[in-house]
């Protein structure tokens, strides 16, 4: 009773001094918090902007329109039975002399009919230029592509995933870039057939949009080595193999590697079609990241021993995109938490800016794709660090659906 006594004289000092604690440290994470926002969002607004600039920049490229070589289309087939009578429509249809294409087909352990039915297409229609592989057991999109590289007799070799369709003109698009000495290979852009479906459509087809532009702008500076299946020309000089850890992105950075440009083109486009369904769009999502989180990494590893031949301008702040974002918006998270467990009306005021945001259908798709980019991420470096792999070549049933004649005679694609 006497010690309490004479503690009361000092206890509305101490209670004062534990409130400026409280008060300074809800001060501090107020400041941690908007530094942590400000380089969360400065970092990738000033990465576009940038970028966007460069897109409208003339190539500086020796382009030979009349550059007319002979070309490998090399195709890899996993359980397409689907839609493989679809692609050698849209093969047929290709407007380039018949006598300088080369069709490769690589079955990859299939369990459905897709030998079957290419095999009975093939044999009707006679062209003697056309070989299909046959792997009895599964060896994974990269591992086929080496495969079918020792058949290959062409310039040019050229890779499409079964389940993607090119516009007629696409190789008289394409291949005069390649005519210049400094490119070794070129990709394409992606559209989808079923954009305007559902918002998960809507959503992937903003985003694509906002990395297209990001990649013009580096391949308009030197490259870009984010490519993708649906249509991948390399000159056959620079393509030693296919990099089976990171597929086609990992190629690209190899031919980079080797003191070559990989380039995307704008007007070389091709279609495919997404999944409407949100649950089927995060597993495409998810190996996509592990595999580009995988590219960085290397990269950042080349950089640390001086041995990238990628510019720094390009490089960081992809690098700062794919492996640092995701731990700021964890940080984010956090410390907003932090903060409304002090001052409750901090996270009204965060909904609050958010407001104006959400109103529009733009805004709510940008909203969602920023949120579940950032959260695909955090997965995808969560697995690199416990070395956790995913099947990076997959078929999902539901795009195979959607596919149709009518579909693709809207487009000319067949």
């Amino acid at each position: 009773m006497i010690w309490v006594l004479a503690f009361l004289p000092y206890s509305n000092s101490i209670f004062l001094g534990i409130s400026r604690v409280s008060e300074f440290m809800f001060s501090l994470l107020f400041v941690v918090l908007f530094l942590l926002c400000s380089i969360f969002f400065s970092v990738p607004c000033a990465q576009f902007l940038y970028m966007k600039r460069q897109s409208a920049i003339p190539w500086k490229l020796n382009i030979n329109k009349t550059f007319n070589p002979s070309v490998s289309i090399l195709i890899p087939m996993h359980n397409e039975e689907r839609n493989i009578k679809f692609k050698l429509e849209n093969l047929y249809k290709i407007d380039y002399p018949k006598d300088k294409i080369q069709l490769i087909f690589i079955n990859d352990a299939s369990t459905d009919d897709t030998l079957e039915k290419l095999s009975t297409m093939i044999e009707h229609c006679g062209n003697s230029n056309i070989k299909i592989l046959n792997n009895t057991e599964r060896m994974g999109k990269s591992a086929a592509l080496n495969h079918a590289l020792k058949y290959v007799t062409s310039d040019i070799v050229i890779v499409s995933d079964a389940d993607c369709f090119w516009p007629s003109d696409i190789l008289q698009l394409a291949l005069p870039y390649l005519s210049d000495p400094s490119v070794g290979a070129i990709t394409g852009r992606e559209l989808l057939l079923n954009s305007s479906q559902s918002w998960v459509t809507k959503s992937e087809a903003s985003y694509d949009n906002f990395v297209h532009a990001i990649r013009l702008g580096e391949s308009k500076i030197h490259s870009t080595i984010i490519f993708q299946g649906g249509f991948a020309a390399y000159k056959k000089e620079c393509l030693k193999e296919f990099d089976c850890e990171n597929d086609d992105s990992g190629t690209a950075l190899g031919i980079v590697q080797n003191n070559y440009r990989t380039l995307v083109i704008p007007e070389v486009i091709f279609y495919t079609v997404f999944p409407t369904r949100w649950k089927n769009k995060i597993k495409i999502k998810i190996r996509r990241a592990t595999q580009l989180l995988r590219i960085w990494i290397k990269c950042s590893r080349l950089t640390l021993k001086g041995k990238l031949a990628l510019p720094k301008k390009i490089f960081l702040p992809e690098a700062f995109q794919y492996i640092l974002n995701p731990i700021f918006f964890i940080a984010i998270i956090s410390t907003l938490f932090l903060c409304s467990l002090e001052q409750p009306f901090i996270f009204l005021a965060f909904l609050v800016l958010l407001l104006p945001i959400l109103l529009t259908q733009r805004g709510r798709l940008i909203f969602i794709e920023v949120t579940q980019s950032n959260l695909i991420l955090i997965t995808a470096l969560v697995a690199f660090l416990f070395k956790r792999r995913f099947d990076t070549w997959k078929v999902t049933e539901e795009t195979r659906t959607f596919l149709s004649s009518k579909v693709l005679k809207e487009k000319n694609l067949i």
